[in-house]
């Protein structure tokens, strides 16, 4: 009876597979196949043997085997590292497949270790029958002699020797794939023999044992019998994703699947030399064209060269409308001298580039903006003082200020051309509607010193009052082109000055961008939320803004971009803001700051009759009588259904409005007309979401009633105060205050207990209550000094539980001796108030001047009463005594 022995088995996963009779090489990354060939000691002489199963995930507890294995004569196990484990690449020539017959075709890991592997004695020995208990071996002879006879029959359907000798010569770009996870790859470029060494050795040794003989013999049969190793060793390092049928082949080893997996290989090959030819004929038709070009820029950069020595100057293209203006004798004035000196030379050396460089782009684009820019092209003004009112009437309602400063400038172009005995010198007309100004982008410096009297206008005030819309209007009153620039956000510098050349994706800041849409260089200017802009470590866009809007300095306004001055002196820039303190210092002083007022509760109705109505009736397509609207019911919608200082939220609602009457007109098409009262207004618009303006608080001890102003205009703040015991004792705030308003809370309350006795408070230990001060809408947050005063008063009024009449309001900032100082904002305070309908205001001594800036609709609704100490204010709420000084405006 023959001795039995365990046969040795490592698991590798399904993507690795190889074939019987070649070379291979795998990661083995199975923990106990590892500990396996550790702890074994292999020496890897002719006698060992293993057997290697594969399994499609490794990783998994319950791991699904393969029925069919490989039986194989290893040669090397080599330790490495793979994704920070510990690994082993395993070089070994696979001698037979090894099928598992007694078990199901996939089985888990228990059931293949519960059997034994067992060979007989002869597993050891040469090449030959061997017998396998659990399973069987083919054949290597047999497998051979099987091929050949079913290929001799049909011997002519393909020259292996050819694919082959194709796929040996180009294994390292095409066919052979890489083993990503043993990080090799198969590059032989020999075909192998197999020779028998008793050595270990890895996959690089044995390229250098491999025969190299190539067979001369053109028979097919010959080449594929004395070449089967290095074939099997080929399909075993293809790709299964590239050649499916490695897979078939592996799982039925017969003549059918692998003449399918030569004809695959053979295809693939056949694509990838025919893709490889068309690449080099690709490259070596660019790099001839290349070379002709650079030889037509050599033999053109000496033509040029050789005009340039006769005086004549080299024009680009007869079609380039830069060459055709300045063939022109009138057009070529548009350009500057130097400007025309630069293209010149910047196209001579973009002409002696290779146009695939890089820098050969950058210039082309350069040389474009340039022509591209208006630089003395303006447009001709329309100088009729009495078409340009009309226009500013028709689109704004009020704002007399502004519309008065821009029909000064007009008035001041008017004089320029009756009484300038040189403005006719100074201008070349164009056509029509456009004019070059011979003013502009002075060569010499003394003539530079010429006066601007251009404005530069700063608005300043709440949404919704029309500093937008008013810039369209002066832009078409003095028939200009527009452009708006949004500033709102706008952290770096480059945005406005642009980006120097050198960066990539270099480009003109807004500034230079908005004269070359304008395509004119005296359009108007929209700078939009100028107050919204921010600096951090990119740079200071407020900075650059002081040479956009400084009259001395726009003359030569620097974009890095161009690197040339710009002249930025005739466009008529206008900025906008919400809120004044935000806009900085500098900007401030190189501008015509005006401010534009809350529209009154007249001011509104008249808008809305005269602008919105109409606007929104075209939107929609309706008639005029199907949006019939009284006056009263306006007024009504104002105070109840909006609260604001401009008209947008009025828009709003007369659009809502519009589009409800649509719908019934929709469903309802015999609808001829349609008015709109307080009566189905509900309907129209919902609940009303405030109160009426009578509706003040109740006169209780420890409410008083403040004004506030932000960027939304004025608002009316109620205070309340309230008091209870306490071991500690002091003060408690609450409303979301910020620390300016924390500490007038804090100083009022030091003044009260300071002044305890005058105010009345006798008995009221401070140390043994807390004062709890709160300002309603706790969500919103505010700040600001102009609360001393109501403060103050609201404190007095717990204390002494006597109530602050509610038709008074007051705004001041309070110090520790009870003077009140002055205080911002009062016109919009004073809106707040007439909206609340507050009778009595006290305010600072100090803002008496400030009344002038409120219109008279407003002041007349309103009782002032100026203060210079609290304790007049005191002696009026708490004592019944008569203001000294009350201003009017009835």
């Amino acid at each position: 009876m023959q001795k039995k022995q365990t046969l040795n088995y490592v698991i590798v996963k399904t993507d690795e597979i190889s074939f019987p009779f070649g070379y291979s090489e795998v990661l083995i990354l199975e923990q106990d196949s590892i500990e396996l060939l550790e702890t074994t000691k292999f020496k890897f002489k002719n006698e060992d043997r293993l057997v290697i199963v594969y399994a499609e995930d490794v990783y998994t507890e319950e791991v699904k085997f393969l029925q069919r294995g490989l039986y194989i004569k290893p040669l090397d196990a080599k330790e490495v590292m793979y994704q920070g484990e510990k690994a082993l690449i395993l070089t070994f020539k696979a001698l037979h497949f090894f099928d598992i017959q007694n078990f199901s075709y996939e089985m888990n890991q228990d059931e293949i270790m519960s059997a034994n592997f067992l060979v007989d004695g002869n597993a050891k020995g040469t090449v030959g029958y061997e017998m396998v208990l659990s399973g069987h071996i083919n054949n290597v002879e047999d497998v051979k002699e099987n091929l050949m006879n079913e290929f001799r029959q049909d011997q002519n359907k393909m020259n292996f020797f050819s694919i082959f000798e194709t796929l040996v010569n180009n294994s390292n770009s095409f066919g052979i794939s890489t083993n990503n996870q043993a990080g090799t790859a198969m590059l032989f470029k020999q075909n192998y023999g197999a020779k028998d060494e008793v050595k270990p050795y890895d996959i690089e040794e044995i390229k250098a044992l491999i025969d190299s003989k190539i067979t001369q013999d053109n028979d097919p049969s010959e080449f594929l019998l004395n070449n089967f190793e290095s074939l099997m060793t080929y399909f075993g390092f293809l790709d299964l994703n590239k050649f499916p049928h490695k897979w078939h082949l592996y799982n039925s080893f017969d003549y059918g699947n692998f003449t399918r997996l030569i004809n695959e290989v053979g295809n693939f090959i056949q694509t990838a030399l025919k893709l490889e030819e068309n690449i080099t004929s690709e490259i070596s038709k660019k790099l001839n064209n290349q070379q002709k070009e650079f030889m037509l820029r050599e033999k053109r950069k000496v033509i040029d060269d050789e005009l340039a020595k006769l005086g004549k100057d080299i024009l680009q293209d007869d079609k380039d409308e830069y060459v055709k203006r300045l063939k022109n004798k009138t057009l070529k004035k548009m350009y500057p001298d130097s400007i025309k000196e630069i293209i010149r030379d910047e196209t001579k050396r973009y002409s002696e580039m290779m146009q695939a460089s890089p820098e050969a782009n950058l210039v082309k684009n350069y040389v474009e903006y340039l022509k591209k820019l208006p630089w003395r092209k303006v447009s001709k003004d329309r100088l009729d003082i009495k078409y340009a009112r009309e226009v500013l009437e028709k689109y704004h309602y009020g704002i007399k200020e502004v519309k008065e400063r821009i029909l000064e400038h007009l008035g001041v172009l008017i004089n320029a051309q009756t009484y300038n005995k040189n403005y006719k010198n100074e201008v070349v007309s164009i056509d029509e509607n456009y004019e070059i100004d011979l003013n502009l982008f002075k060569d010499k410096p003394s003539e530079k010193a010429v006066f601007n009297n251009v404005p530069i206008i700063a608005l300043v005030g709440p949404p919704g009052t029309g500093k937008t819309t008013l810039a369209k209007a002066i832009s078409e009153a003095l028939n200009k082109k527009y452009v708006k620039i949004s500033l709102g956000g706008v952290k770096d510098e480059s945005e406005i000055r642009g980006h120097r050349r050198t960066y990539v994706g270099a480009m003109p800041g807004k500034i230079v961008k908005g004269v070359a849409k304008a395509g004119v260089s005296n359009a108007v200017f929209l700078l939009d939320e100028i107050d919204k802009m921010a600096s951090d470590h990119k740079g200071d866009p407020a900075s650059a803004m002081l040479e956009v809007l400084d009259p001395e300095q726009n003359a030569q306004f620097q974009d890095h971009y161009l690197e040339q001055e710009y002249d930025l002196s005739k466009i008529i820039f206008i900025a906008t803001a919400n809120y004044f303190q935000n806009i900085p210092e500098a900007l401030i002083d190189r501008v015509e700051v005006i401010e534009l007022d809350p529209y009154t509760l007249n001011e509104k109705v008249q808008i809305a009759q005269k602008h919105l109505i109409p606007k929104v009736i075209n939107e929609v397509y309706l008639d005029e009588k199907l949006f019939n609207i009284s006056e009263e019911t306006l007024r009504f919608i104002i105070n109840r259904y909006t609260r604001e200082a401009g008209v947008r939220g009025l828009k709003r609602i007369l659009d809502k409005i519009a589009r409800k009457i649509v719908i019934k007109r929709v469903l309802e098409p015999d609808l001829k007309s349609f008015d709109i009262s307080l009566n189905n207004l509900e309907e129209l618009l919902g609940a009303a979401p405030y109160k009426t303006d009578e509706d003040k608080h109740d006169e209780i001890p420890g409410i008083a009633t403040g004004l506030a102003y932000s960027t939304h205009g004025g608002s009316d703040l109620e205070i309340e105060v309230n008091v209870f015991k306490s071991e500690k004792g002091g003060i408690q705030l609450t409303g979301s205050l910020k620390d300016v308003m924390k500490e007038s809370a804090q100083i009022a309350l030091t003044y009260v207990r300071s002044n305890a006795k005058y105010f009345g408070i006798h008995s009221f230990d401070f140390d043994k209550h807390t004062i709890h001060i709160h300002v309603p809408e706790g969500a919103t947050p505010k700040d600001g000094p102009s609360a001393g005063v109501t403060f103050t008063t609201a404190i007095i009024s717990a204390l002494t539980r006597l109530p602050v009449p509610n038709n008074y309001a007051m705004t001041g900032e309070i110090t520790l001796q009870g003077k009140v100082l002055p205080i911002g904002g009062l016109k919009e305070k004073s809106f707040a108030a007439y909206w609340k309908k507050i009778k009595y205001v006290f305010i600072p001594h100090a803002n008496i001047d400030n009344l002038q800036k409120i219109p008279d609709e407003i002041k007349r609704e309103i009782t002032y009463i100026p203060v210079k100490r609290y304790n007049e204010i005191f002696q009026i709420l708490f004592r019944d005594q008569k203001p000294e000084n009350t201003i009017t405006f009835n």
